[in-house]
């Protein structure tokens, strides 16, 4: 094929991959609108936390070994978070795979609870966020599975903010991996800012 005609088929494949690589419109309906915008949540602490470097109290447990706990400021928050970055749920493609239910509480408090539907295998199974009346944050909780032919991952995991400022007060995650041909391993962390 002569070169001529090779630069507009790479032409289309790159506007192609251009435009597949848009981020997708926010959702329109009313609920969506509604919902937490977890993301930019996530987002803005693992900012407020690379700049501010508070210091942290982790404790680090897997199986048959004693509890392994620091003390420091050097964390690498963008990495340490990201666990609970990928619960954001607002994507519209995910719509389709939750329930989602929103209620308040008799103290004010907002519960929003999101379950995966029947025959659905999204990663995040659960998540339930309880926010104060003002909509921020005080406490996220989700459970977590990845699972295929090599490896299974299932984790539990919990943010704490401060209900007067919404910053993260501490987070646990307590889990387990499996790799083929390997035995299971289960661990906990814990971190207190």
């Amino acid at each position: 094929m002569p070169v001529a005609n090779r630069i507009p088929i790479l032409c289309l494949g790159l506007l192609l991959a251009t435009t597949s690589c848009e981020r997708p419109a926010p959702p329109t309906t009313a609920e969506a609108s509604d919902s937490y915008n977890l993301a930019a949540y996530i987002e803005q602490q693992q900012e407020r936390l690379q700049a501010e470097k508070p210091m942290v109290l982790k404790s680090v447990t897997t199986e048959e070994k004693p509890t392994e706990t620091i003390q420091t400021a050097e964390i690498d928050w963008e990495d340490e978070l990201s666990v609970f970055a990928e619960t954001d749920l607002n994507r519209p493609a995910l719509q389709e795979y939750y329930t989602r239910e929103e209620r308040v509480l008799p103290d004010g408090n907002i519960v929003l609870e999101y379950n995966r539907v029947e025959d659905a295998e999204p990663l995040v199974h659960y998540l339930r966020l309880e926010m104060t009346p003002d909509r921020v944050l005080r406490q996220l909780n989700a459970l977590i599975q990845d699972q295929n032919i090599l490896f299974y991952s299932r984790r539990n995991i919990q943010l704490t903010a401060d209900p007067s400022s919404g910053n993260i007060s501490g987070y646990r995650v307590q889990g387990v991996q499996k790799l083929v041909l390997s035995d299971s391993l289960h661990y906990q962390i814990d971190a207190n800012l």
